[in-house]
């Protein structure tokens, strides 16, 4: 009866040491996936930036090809540039914050 007490205690002790071991392994690879989580998050948020230019500056491009084309289409570069001054008012308050 002893020994299979301890035996079973043994089974226990090893299988604890094992279900620690993929504890702290499981901890490391979460250590790791938050830290790329965090990484892409970075990247995102630059890449977010760059769209955000790519767009002004499409829009820019456009305005200035309207301008050069047509004397007819003044009212559209008119409503662009008003556009793109009030989202310079916007950014001028928001710094102002």
């Amino acid at each position: 009866m002893a020994s299979e007490l301890q035996e079973t205690l043994n089974r226990i002790v090893n299988k604890s040491n094992i279900l620690i071991e993929k504890y702290h392994a499981l901890e490391e690879e979460n250590k790791i996936l938050a830290e790329q989580v965090e990484s892409l998050r970075a990247e995102l948020e630059k890449l977010k930036k760059a769209d955000e230019q790519l767009q002004m500056d499409n829009k820019y491009l456009k305005m200035a090809r309207n301008m050069a084309s047509n004397p007819d289409e003044v009212k559209e570069v008119k409503q662009i540039i008003a556009s793109m001054v009030r989202d310079i008012d916007k950014c001028i308050s928001q710094l102002n914050e």
